[in-house]
Parts: structure tokens; sequence; C-alpha cells
């Protein structure tokens, strides 16, 4: 055969063979179109939809604003305000210092982060729920309602690590239900590394992690060695985090507003926060949540294939366990149980419910109460974002309206000064009033909180949470002012104070005594010594 023959069958070989490759690749993407869950798509887009709405609409809280603190300066400031300020890992910091100084820092661009992850969080419930052997209908079900999880969506829309957690938690899962169908190797290692993540996120996320591992020594008794193997790389994490925590603890601030409230309360927050968010409308509607997990629990038991009922069992047992042993921490003198420090057990939570709702023979009731949670959980998400009394405190408009006044003005707040610190990301041009300065004020502006009727949860940093604020002007300097004008705000009252004459006077001065360490006062850069 020729040169010029050979290579025109090599050419027609290589053609061939592209022409074959080319068909596969058609071939697999047909394949993966084919297999798209059209609801799976919908229900990312309402989640990321709910998540990214009015985004920036709400002002930042007082963790929030820690955020800005731990990110403005450097990688070493970080760390120093890390171990002093907060009661958490460094991990989620670090990567939002890197993300401010790509995107900025306004609240919709440190928000953004969440966001993003609240609603990768969805499709990840809904392959628990398939890798759990589940049909497309409890999978659809399951990401339905982490997609409209009023508790989720409020912690995608906060600049903190708790929607990062409950989407490493989930993650950690998964990998978890793959170990236990499959045992591969790379099994494994997925889930180790995804466990050294996930407790590198968040010191709480330990205990999921603990869960999966005492779920798969139990359930792969032979695998014992290669599930313990699996545990070291996040046990070096932690040991890594161990000082860090350790010096955190240390900070009494740290904890000692956590256990000032009572176990009880904030357990039961806990439970409602799961089925109705931090912010419900209704006092009672978590009743109805309650119900509908009632109804999947006794469709598990009555109505459920072994099958069925194995996946839900393992699902939940995963998510209790990893609720209970913080409640162990606490028998034993460690007690920073917080709703949102439990978040990462959420996701599994979720799936279990959606089994029970989902079991084969069920459509009417099972399907009737997923639609009721759904629609419940969905009223509770939209209630928040349109009510300004289930919302952050407003800083925002408080600012504004306090920039309308005068030179030599005054915003006084007579308790509540700590948890009003991100009052100093919205004024620009003003100091803090501290000490025995002396300062001319010719103007105070004194911020009250409106009541509510609406349910208020003290733990998530609500305004109705300060109850306290509003003093009236102490008695040696309320006859050297005049009230001037009153504006009404939809969570504040600020009542605007004109002196009758010129006065210079020191924080003690505008405060009450027992009010005093708490207390906040801004002063406009414009007043006068």
């Amino acid at each position: 055969m020729s040169r010029a023959a050979t290579d025109r069958t090599s050419d027609a070989r290589v053609a061939s063979g592209s022409h074959g490759s080319s068909r596969r690749a058609r071939s697999r993407l047909r394949g993966l179109v084919r297999d798209l869950d059209g609801v799976l798509l919908l229900a990312i887009a309402a989640g990321g939809a709910l998540r990214f709405w009015r985004l920036g609409a709400q002002s930042l809280w007082y963790d929030e604003w820690l955020t800005t603190r731990a990110v403005a300066g450097t990688l070493r400031d970080l760390l120093h305000h890390v171990g002093s300020r907060e009661g958490i890992a460094p991990t989620y910091f670090l990567g939002m210092w890197g993300w401010v100084r790509v995107f900025g820092d306004g609240e919709t661009a440190l928000r953004a982060v969440s966001a993003l992850i609240g609603t990768a969080t969805v499709p990840v419930a809904y392959a628990i729920a398939r890798e759990l052997g589940q049909r497309r209908a409890g999978a659809r079900v399951a990401a339905s309602l982490v997609a409209v999880s009023p508790m989720l969506v409020w912690y995608s829309q906060e600049a903190r690590p708790y929607s990062l957690v409950a989407f490493i938690g989930a993650l950690s899962f998964l990998a978890f239900a793959r170990v236990q169908n499959r045992g591969r190797r790379r099994d494994f290692v997925s889930w180790a590394l995804i466990c050294a993540c996930t407790i590198a996120i968040h010191y709480f996320a330990v205990f999921i992690v603990a869960a999966e591992a005492i779920g798969l020594l139990l359930s792969r008794p032979r695998e014992r060695r290669q599930v313990l193997l699996s545990c070291l790389p996040g046990a070096v994490v932690l040991a890594a985090l161990v000082p860090m925590a350790v010096a955190q603890y240390g900070h009494a601030a740290n904890r000692q507003w956590i256990s000032g409230f009572g176990l009880d309360y904030r357990l039961r927050e806990a439970g409602r926060s799961s089925l109705v968010g931090p912010n419900p409308l209704s006092g009672r509607l978590w009743i109805a949540a309650a119900i509908v997990v009632l109804i999947s629990v006794l469709l598990l038991i009555t109505r459920a294939d072994r099958n069925e009922r194995s996946a839900a069992v393992v699902a939940a047992a995963v998510g209790g366990v990893a609720v209970l042993l913080p409640l162990g921490a606490v028998l034993v003198g460690v007690d920073v149980v917080l709703s949102r420090y439990l978040v990462a057990s959420l996701v599994p939570l979720v799936v279990a419910v959606s089994i029970g709702l989902t079991v084969c023979g069920t459509r009417w009731v099972g399907g009737g109460a997923a639609a009721i949670l759904f629609a419940v959980s969905l009223a509770a998400v939209v209630g928040v974002a349109r009510d300004p009394q289930l919302q952050k405190p407003d800083w925002r408009e408080v600012v504004r309206v306090f920039d309308t006044g005068g030179p030599n003005r005054t915003l006084l707040l007579s308790t509540s000064g700590t948890i009003a610190s991100p009052l100093l990301y919205y004024a620009s041009d003003v100091r803090v009033l501290a000490g025995d300065q002396r300062v001319r004020v010719d103007e105070i502006d004194v911020l009250s909180v409106k009541p509510t009727a609406k349910p208020c949860n003290l733990l998530v940093g609500r305004a109705c949470a300060m109850i306290f604020l509003g003093a009236p002007l102490p008695a040696s300097i309320a006859g050297d002012f005049r009230l001037e004008t009153r504006y009404r705000l939809p969570q504040f009252t600020l009542d605007r104070y004109r002196a009758v004459r010129t006065q210079h006077l020191t924080k003690a001065q505008l405060v009450a005594p027992q009010n005093l360490p708490d207390s906040l006062a801004l002063l406009t850069m414009t007043s006068a010594p």
C-alpha cells in the first residue's frame, strides 16, 4: 500500500474515531438532559429567588457588623478579632476577607455568599433523598421544602456562616450516605475530606460528623478501621482549632450572653425556628408545621415499606444525634447551645420528613400535608420580607433621620448600645462620646423601640429585642431641652430635643447611671468642645 493510501486510511480512522467520540458525547448530553428533573430546577430557581429577593433591604445587625470588622483589616487583625470577639472558627471570615476585596462590603455583597450557598443547598437535599434510595417524589419534596425553609432563607440573607454550616452539613450527610450505600475507597476519601471542611467551618459541626461516624461504625462493622482512618483529617482540623476555641471560651462575653437565656427558652426557640423560621408571622404558626411533621412520622410507622422506613430512620437518627450531643455538653458545664449552631442537622431532618410525606400509596394525605408545610413556609418567608416588625433593626433609616438634624447633635441610645454598633457602619462624620469628654450639645435625638404584638425572638438580632431602649432624658438636664419633633419610624420612635440654651455635657449627664455601661452616644463631627 502506498504512503498516500496509508495516510488516507489513517485519516479515515481518526475521522471515524472523532465522529464516534462526538456521538458518544452527544448521547451522554442527551442522557443528562433527559435525567434532569424539571421540578428540581424550579425548586432551585425558587430557592435562589427567595434568597436574593430584597437581599440588601435590611440593615446589618450586630453580628453582621462584627463580620465587617473582622474583614476590614489585615489577616493578622482578622485572627485577633475572631479570637477575642467571636465564638466560632475563623474559616468563614478568611473566605470573606478575600470576597470583600473583590466585591466590596455593602450589605448585598456581604450577604451574597450566604445566598449563593443557600441556593446550592437545594440540589444537595434532592441528591440526599435519591442516594437514600427514594423515588423522585421524595427528592422533589425535600428540595422544595429546603428551598422555602424559613430558617434556611433567613440565614441565607445574613453575612454570617450559618448558611454555609447548613450546606456543608448537608454535603457531609450526602457523602456519609454514599459510604453507607457503596463503601468504595473514593467514597471514604470524599467523606473524610468533607468532614474536615465541615469541622473547619463551625465547632458545632463536629456533632453531625460524630453522628455520621457512629452510624458508619454501627452499619459497617467490618470496615471499622477504614471509618476510623477517615475520621483522622477531621480530628486534625479539630485539634488545630482547639487553642482558638479555648481562648474564645475564656472571654466571658462570648458565652455569658447565651447562658443568660434559659436553656428551655433556647430549645423552644430552636424547635420553632426549624419549623417556621426565627421570625414567624404568628406565635402559633409552628403548630401547623408540627402537625405535618407528626403526619410524616405516622405515615412512616403505618404505611412505609422497609426501604422508606430505613432511609428516614437514618436521616432522622443522624440529624437527631447531632442535636442531642450538644445537650450532653451542657451536662458537663459547656452551655453555648443556640438554634443557629445546630443548623447543620436541619437538611437531614427535612429529608426524613419528606420521605414520610411521600410514602407509596399516601399521595393525598402525604401530598396534602407537604403542600400545607410548603405554603406555611412560603408565607413565613414572604411575611418577613414585607413586615419591618419581623426584620433586623433598620439602622439605615435611623441614621437618615438623624442626618436631618442641625450641627452639634447627639444620637442617644440609653441602653442596647453594644448591639446598636452597626450605626457606625451607616453614620458618616460621627464619633462616639466616651469617658468624661465634655462636648457642646445643641440637639439630642433619643431613640426608643416601638412595641409590637408580633412574636419576638430575642436571639436573632430583631429590633423588638431592645425592649428597654428609650429612657427619657435625665431630670438633671430635662429642663434645658424641649421636645421639638417626634419621628415615628417602622421600628423605632426618634424624639428630637432642642437645647433652650447652649449646653456642654458629658455622657454621664446624658444617661442614667444604671444605664451608662450599655449606652451609646454618637456625635456629629461638627460638635465643638
